[in-house]
């Protein structure tokens, strides 16, 4: 490979991480304002004076009462919530493999045969979260593989 091309492949990389970082960092902040509205609201704060769109308040409510609470010694209440935490600063490379290397995955329902890849649902709380954060370059292979050699060595 010449050197201009591996200088534009290592710029690319560079580009999906940040984007990657961006992407998590943008999902964590609207997770939050959904939580910090739900609290204003059970606490019998004046919906029209939160300062938003009543029809985005009733949004943020709804889509605040469907995040399960973070179980008590864990990094996020799913895996993707760990990766999203990760790719955004929150928690170190290494706190991030030893919460997927332990996390307890859900079995993943049965696979659609002939279906695309980019038609699959994926589960929340399988190991569909890490593979798919890893194709997104949200995390790299070395930590991919270092996931997926502890749960083998669990087995």
């Amino acid at each position: 490979m010449s050197t201009h091309r591996e200088r534009i492949q290592e710029a690319r990389e560079a580009e999906r991480r940040v984007l990657a970082a961006n992407n998590a960092r943008a999902a964590l902040a609207h997770e939050r304002k959904a939580l910090a509205v739900l609290a204003a609201v059970e606490a019998g704060e004046d919906r029209t004076a939160l300062g938003l769109n009543p029809q985005a308040v009733d949004e943020l409510v709804e889509e605040a009462r469907r995040l399960a609470p973070v179980p008590p010694g864990r990094l996020g209440r799913s895996p993707r919530h760990v990766i999203d935490r990760y790719a955004a600063g929150e928690i170190s490379r290494d706190e991030m493999i030893h919460a997927l290397s332990k996390w307890p995955y859900r079995e993943r329902g049965p696979i659609v045969e002939g279906m695309h890849d980019d038609l699959a649902v994926v589960e929340e709380g399988t190991f569909d979260e890490v593979q798919i954060a890893r194709d997104q370059r949200y995390i790299d292979d070395e930590a991919f593989y270092t996931i997926v050699r502890h749960l083998a060595a669990q087995r």
